[in-house]
């Protein structure tokens, strides 16, 4: 058997990243993951890419976290299986298909037995205040007054903290390994009270996609995996707009639009807007096909002035 090689991940962003690996050798191909790295963590994977195959990585924030998050990508399509699911996916070929979802990898530079990789964002936090900062930006996720995500934790964070933990009746240890734990534990309930969810009535898998303006500008996301019988939520943020959009489409066991009394069974609507077969995030609804994208008809869903809605899917 081939060596296989470690790979150091070290994650110096204010977010909890869930990080998967994957390598291309010849026609073989394998894509593993998720694993969780705290802010101001370093884990090793397991011994998963061969010593003389290209490594890749794809990280993505912790759905804990409101609004967009971060995503760490390249160009390189592999599958991924769902944030809380742990995979080991053979070939990167027809991802969704098979049930997956496709991401795109960034290549790990370097080869042999042990390679590193370091997660950083603009604020340039370094190992040392990412924690710090990691702890500041699950107070701002919960809603707590932080001005500033900086990772320093002056006066305002730490009274930010005496309140959280007066909130939740949270005990035990200040450090912030403990604290970022019951942070995160509290962030993720609390994020299932907002946002836009998607509940699968059918025995079929769904996908789905959604809309929204964004900058006077129509913006289309997808595809969101929605398993039969289970929800999925789709926008991680409180509903600061009274419309949004949605299209989706039940597939069967070979990924094929499911035919039922000779209609398609497919949720859709009278607003265009642009999609295509991969993981999208789309800006415009105009000239779509001419940007190379395909047009999807979406529905419009009035939210009122309610921060969380939900779209049943029968």
């Amino acid at each position: 058997m081939a060596a296989q090689s470690t790979v150091k991940l070290c994650n110096e962003t204010s977010y909890v990243l869930h990080v998967a690996t994957a390598f291309q050798k010849g026609v073989a191909a394998r894509s593993n993951g998720w694993q969780v790295v705290m802010p101001g963590q370093c884990r090793d994977t397991a011994k998963t890419i061969p010593d003389a195959a290209q490594g890749y990585v794809f990280a993505r924030s912790d759905r804990a976290h409101a609004g967009e998050g971060l995503v760490f990508s390249g160009n390189e399509r592999f599958c991924v299986a769902a944030e809380a699911d742990d995979f080991a996916i053979e070939g990167r070929r027809e991802c969704r298909r098979r049930g997956f979802v496709e991401a795109d990898f960034a290549p790990i530079a370097g080869s042999g037995s042990r390679r590193s990789v370091s997660f950083t964002e603009k604020q340039n936090y370094g190992s040392q205040r990412a924690s710090t900062a990691g702890v500041q930006r699950l107070l701002s996720d919960l809603q707590f007054d932080i001005k500033h995500i900086d990772g320093f934790g002056g006066r305002q964070t730490r009274e930010a903290i005496d309140a959280y933990r007066q909130r939740f009746d949270i005990t035990g240890d200040s450090q912030n390994k403990q604290l970022l734990e019951a942070l995160i534990k509290t962030a993720r309930q609390q994020a299932s009270a907002r946002g836009l969810l998607f509940c699968n009535s059918t025995d079929y898998l769904v996908w789905a996609a959604t809309g929204r303006v964004k900058n006077d500008t129509f913006e289309s996301r997808g595809w969101l995996r929605v398993l039969p019988r289970q929800c999925a939520q789709a926008i991680n943020q409180d509903l600061d707009e009274r419309y949004y959009f949605y299209y989706a489409e039940a597939v069967d066991a070979q990924g094929d639009v499911v035919v039922e009394n000779g209609r398609r069974k497919i949720w859709a609507g009278d607003v265009d807007m642009c999609v295509k077969g991969t993981k999208f995030v789309i800006s415009g609804n105009q000239n779509c096909q001419a940007r190379g994208y395909e047009v999807a008809g979406f529905r419009q869903i009035d939210t009122g002035t309610t921060r969380k809605s939900r779209v049943t899917l029968e």
